[in-house]
């Protein structure tokens, strides 16, 4: 108890230390972008205006930021010292003097005062001009990864899970195996010669927290000038520099409950095994390098439930260290084990395999919990974790880590049956071998879970997924040209990025003249992977033939319908239906090209709305429960670790529920048919034929039986279609209404016939709304 008493006290005043910071915890998000800017970003003003102003997403440390003002040409502007605004950290501003018209590049640099992070961008700016210059750069944010601060993080993370693995595994594991037994003296030698190990790591692992903080301060100190002019003391105010001081403090008290064990090894006779509260000192004050190194994580600028997610980052560090310092340790214990023979070395091994089997699986399921828990807090979509530089190292850091698992496995499943016959029979054939075998395959699962540290250490210094740019690929130009009746469409999107787009339409006739004629030419954008309803926009006739317009249309990665519809005095309406698909990177092509694998795989993910996700963590609780009944050394322990599945399976419990709430039979249904115009024919002749009766000609609803029909048929143009995706519209046909007189045409139509009458559909839809025709 007095033990514990230790710990629990040590990690009561780290707590105590951090109190008056943590009460106040800002909610904000990981690396500080801009939210808004005055004047907009992108934007042209009549005047130089007083002052640039950029209101960033979370405090920022205004002594170690800056706003500059460069002209096209790359001179610097005078602009006035970086200040706060209205007394609120996240919002900076810099005065400015009167300046010539002309294109600027605003640039910005910020420090994160809550991780430490630093942040950079620009956007051009516009004074004076009627448009601007088109070498201007476009909005950019640069947050990479920095190589020196992300050694520093992860030279942190790899000390402290040496550390914790240390002292966990002393009392946690080692110690109740020693406890247990009467020692032989040779055993009394392993222990020994163990400490010393131990020992060894835990230099090393102060040594690397205390380099993890040399190489955090060099950083900043070359980013900020850190040591000039008083900066520091602003520095060490932040959250981000407070903890460093308290991790560094740590680190010094560290050192001295590894100087008092090493005293405690000369003092312990040579017959007993070395013990001490130092041991549990030293795990106490472990768990507050860990809560410090979690206070100013990702998870601690989290815009919402901030302390939540560093509770829950701190178990993530904690079970890291349980885990992968734990094996180092394991591994340390066999090779000190190694100078034991027969029933002595098996008796040892097995107690090891043992032990460790039950509470490296509790630290497993922590850390599938936690870091379940944390990647959907700072990576949010499918697109994001696939299609961000944070997402990708995730994946790597992930697939690092299956190795390792299934390395426990075959530890848990074959290595420890045969350990357990060998201590029945010590000299059976192949004891020795499987024993070798065993510490072979924890050195193996050690590497990986060292390779996954450092993945975690990358990871850490990365703008988290969901507030990071995709990994853009490079703009250019996509141009698509259709022959329709006796029209030449030309339609061109720039930069073809999912985002704001140049839409320029070119049209000719059959005989190349220009027709600058139409009386409405306009886009109709419909997002063809959920129903997200539809938006459109006219363009701008400036001549030539030429029709323009500028807009963010285009804005989710997927798969795009862009319909043109040209409208001339005399003529029929002209409908071009024109389908997109959109790279990971927010390449726009024509879909014909088809998607990649990531798009791909994201897409399907995102479409399968939690049912996929729900699925795996229904079922996971049944292979989680074998391995829990194989690992569980009593009964007791049993709880625990069954109390992971029964997390799981309520997560995915919920998913499921959730996905059948909002499930209906067309949910991923694609058209697919293109709204060309034979499709449109066909579909008109079908409609002439089934639906006119009701619906009338024109789609209004008004058809001879109308009258006589409760409730009535839909009318097409009054806008409730648009609100229904295609797969909806094919499922009424198909299948009916109930408790309406829509028949079901499933008997009568064929699949593809069903959508022909869908695209004809639609058309009425639009032709209806905006009174087209002849």
């Amino acid at each position: 108890m007095r033990r514990w008493t230790l710990v629990v006290v040590s990690v009561v005043m780290m707590i105590g230390l951090l109190g008056a910071e943590w009460g106040g915890l800002r909610m904000v998000a990981a690396h500080a972008v801009p939210v808004s800017a005055q004047p907009r970003q992108n934007s042209i003003v009549p005047t130089t205006p007083e002052r640039i102003q950029i209101n960033f997403n979370e405090p920022v440390v205004a002594e170690f930021s800056r706003i500059s003002l460069f002209s096209q040409g790359g001179d610097p502007v005078d602009v006035g010292d970086v200040y706060v605004v209205g007394g609120d950290e996240a919002v900076l501003a810099v005065d400015l003097p009167p300046v010539n018209n002309g294109t600027y590049l605003v640039n910005w640099q910020v420090l994160s005062a809550v991780d430490g992070h630093t942040t950079s961008g620009s956007y051009p700016l516009g004074i004076g001009v009627d448009e601007l210059a088109t070498t201007a750069s476009a909005t950019t944010i640069a947050s990479q990864l920095t190589p020196l601060s992300a050694a520093g993080r992860w030279l942190n993370l790899t000390g402290i899970t040496l550390l914790i693995g240390l002292f966990v595994f002393r009392v946690g594991i080692w110690g109740p195996i020693y406890r247990q037994e009467e020692l032989k003296a040779g055993e009394v030698g392993v222990d020994r010669g163990l400490v010393a190990r131990q020992l060894q790591v835990g230099w090393v692992g102060v040594g690397l927290v205390l380099l993890g903080g040399l190489c955090t301060i060099v950083f900043q100190g070359s980013q900020f000038d850190l040591f000039s002019s008083g900066k520091f003391a602003a520095w060490i105010g932040t959250p981000f520099g407070m903890m460093w001081g308290v991790r560094l403090g740590l680190a010094v008290v560290i050192i001295g409950v590894l100087a008092q064990i090493r005293g405690s090894v000369a003092k312990t006779a040579e017959s007993e095994v070395v013990t001490g509260v130092w041991w549990w000192l030293g795990l106490g004050v472990s768990v507050g390098l860990a809560v410090a190194t979690a206070y100013v994580s990702h998870s601690a600028a989290l815009q919402f439930n901030a302390t939540r997610g560093i509770v829950v980052d701190l178990l993530h560090v904690l079970a890291a260290g349980v885990w992968g310092g734990g094996l180092v340790m394991l591994a340390l214990a066999l090779r000190e084990a190694r100078q034991l023979a027969g029933e002595d070395r098996i008796w040892l091994n097995l107690s090891l395999n043992l032990n460790f089997s039950t509470v490296a699986a509790g630290a497993v399921g922590v850390l599938l919990l936690s870091g379940g828990y944390l990647g959907w807090a700072h990576v949010g979509t499918w697109t994001a974790l696939f299609g961000t530089l944070y997402g990708r190292f995730l994946l790597v850091k992930l697939g690092l880590a299956l190795p390792a698992f299934l390395i426990a496995a075959v530890n848990l499943l074959y290595i420890k049956p045969r350990l357990d016959k060998g201590f029945d029979e010590p000299e059976a054939a192949g004891t020795t071998a499987v024993q070798n075998r065993f510490g072979k395959l924890v050195r193996a699962e050690m590497v990986f879970a060292l390779l996954v540290l450092l993945g975690a250490g990358l990871v850490s210094d990365l703008q988290r997924g969901a507030n990071a740019a995709l990994l853009t690929e490079q703009g250019g130009t996509e141009t698509l040209t259709y022959q329709v009746e006796d029209l030449n469409v030309n339609l061109t999107l720039e930069p073809a990025l999912v985002g704001p787009n140049t839409f320029d339409v070119y049209l000719e006739d059959e005989s190349g003249n220009v027709v600058d004629d139409a009386e409405l030419v306009s886009l109709r954008f419909t997002f063809l992977n959920r129903a997200l309803g539809t938006s459109s926009v006219d363009l701008l006739n400036v001549g030539e033939g030429h029709y323009k317009t500028e807009g963010s249309y285009l804005s989710l990665i997927g798969d795009w319908q862009v319909e043109v519809a040209v409208r001339r005095e005399g003529e029929f309406d002209v409908f071009v239906p024109i389908r997109l698909a959109s790279s990971i990177g927010g390449r726009l092509r024509d879909i014909d090209e088809g998607g990649d694998l990531f798009g791909n795989l994201a897409q399907a993910l995102t479409r399968s709305d939690g049912l996929v996700t729900g699925i795996f963590l229904v079922l996971f609780p049944l292979g989680w429960g074998f391995f829990a009944v194989k690992a569980a050394k009593r009964d007791w322990q049993l709880v625990p670790l069954l109390l992971v599945g029964l997390i799981a399976f309520w997560v995915g419990s919920t998913q499921l529920y959730t996905f059948y709430e909002d499930f209906t039979p067309t949910k991923f249904l694609t058209n697919p048919i293109l709204p060309d115009i034979e499709s449109v024919a066909e579909g008109e002749a079908l409609y002439a034929r089934n639906c006119v009766a009701c619906h009338g000609e024109t789609g209004a609803g008004d058809g001879p039986a109308a009258a006589s029909l409760n409730p009535p048929p839909a009318d097409f143009a009054a806008g409730h279609t648009e609100t229904h995706p295609d797969g909806d519209l094919y499922y009424w046909i198909r299948e009916g209404i109930e408790g309406t007189p829509m028949p079901a045409f499933g008997e009568q139509l064929t699949d593809e016939e069903i959508w022909h009458l869908v695209n004809y559909i639609r058309r009425l839809s639009v032709e209806g709304k905006t009174g087209g025709g002849t």
